[in-house]
This record gives C-alpha cells, structure tokens and sequence, in this order.
C-alpha cells in the first residue's frame, strides 16, 4: 500500500483524535512497518558517497564506499556489496559489510558487526568500531495542538526483526502533554 504526502501529513491529527489527547496507556494498539530491500538498497544509495578516516598523521588513509548492491537480509543479519575506494594508499576493493541490530537501555541499534578491509601499510583492519551506530528509537516525533493543547506524537520502535525479506518494525504509539509556559 502507498501513502502519498497529504496522507501523511493528515495521518498524525487522525491518530491523535482517534486515541485521545492524553498520555498512551499500556494497551495502545501498535503499528507495524514493513520495510522491503528495494528501499532499504535505495537508502544506501542515497547515503554514498560515505568517507571515513583511518589512521593518523602521516599514516592518514580516506576511504571512501560508492556502489552498494546484492543487498541481503537473513538470520538478523543485513549484508551487502559496497564498492571502497582509498587515498593516499592505492584501495580498490569490494566489501562485504555485516550489519544487526542491537536494543540497548534508550532503544534499538543498527550496528556494524563486521566490515574488514586490506589497507597497503596498515594490513587488514576491521572497520566496525570506526563507524557509529546509528538510533532506531522512533519513526517519527511530531508536535500536534489538539484543541489548543500542544501535545507530543510519537511512533516509538518496540521491536526490530529481519527476515529473509523484510525488515520487520513493532512500534509504539505515544501521546505526551507538552507543557506550556
């Protein structure tokens, strides 16, 4: 199913009056997203070309991943292709870059389990501690006035599972009063 832009902009008043101004109880219902390859290898196109710096002073090497393919989810695993350029070092490789979620105490992560790389000087290096995690902790953090009190929606992720297909979200909406002052 799509849902263009004016359903999205209208979706969070509906929501909002459909479950009360008020703070979410524990029973809230919770909405589910399903995220498929294509816009997950979309995303990852759209976010190359991507930079990291490894080493330092004289030893500095610049890395840079363009071409992102045969992306691949399974056993809560998201993997895929992604072409790594470097300089000053001669670095012209394909890499096969592991990623899983993690949840911590504020929510989910997507972290790198494993991207090595052959770098001339440094030998083989594995780059996932260089690259930050990055927060799945909401899809969306939205103020609403709801007959002229301001009120805070959100769609918090409560759960994240990836199967051979998709990427599965359970999220949580929530409802807070913002304070006025």
């Amino acid at each position: 199913m799509r849902i263009g832009i004016r359903a999205l902009t209208v979706l969070p008043w509906m929501l909002a009056a459909a479950l009360g101004a008020g703070p979410s109880a524990a029973g809230t219902e919770d909405v589910k997203v399903r995220i498929r390859k294509e816009a997950v290898l979309s995303l990852l196109t759209a976010a190359v070309p991507y930079k990291v710096e490894v080493g330092a002073s004289l030893l500095r090497e610049t890395l840079t991943f363009t071409d992102p393919k045969d992306l691949a989810f399974g056993e809560g695993k998201i993997t895929f292709a992604v072409r790594c350029q470097g300089s000053p070092f001669p670095v012209d490789q394909v890499l096969h870059p592991v990623f899983t979620t993690r949840r911590g105490a504020s929510g989910y992560q997507l972290v790198v389990d494993s991207l090595p790389v052959g770098i001339p000087g440094f030998g083989r290096v594995d780059l996932k501690d260089m690259l930050p995690p990055v927060e799945l902790q909401s899809l969306l953090r939205q103020g609403l006035n709801l007959s002229g009190r301001p009120t805070l929606l959100e769609v918090r992720v409560e759960q994240v599972e990836i199967s051979k297909d998709f990427i599965d979200l359970s999220t949580r909406l929530l409802l807070t009063p913002l304070t006025t002052r």
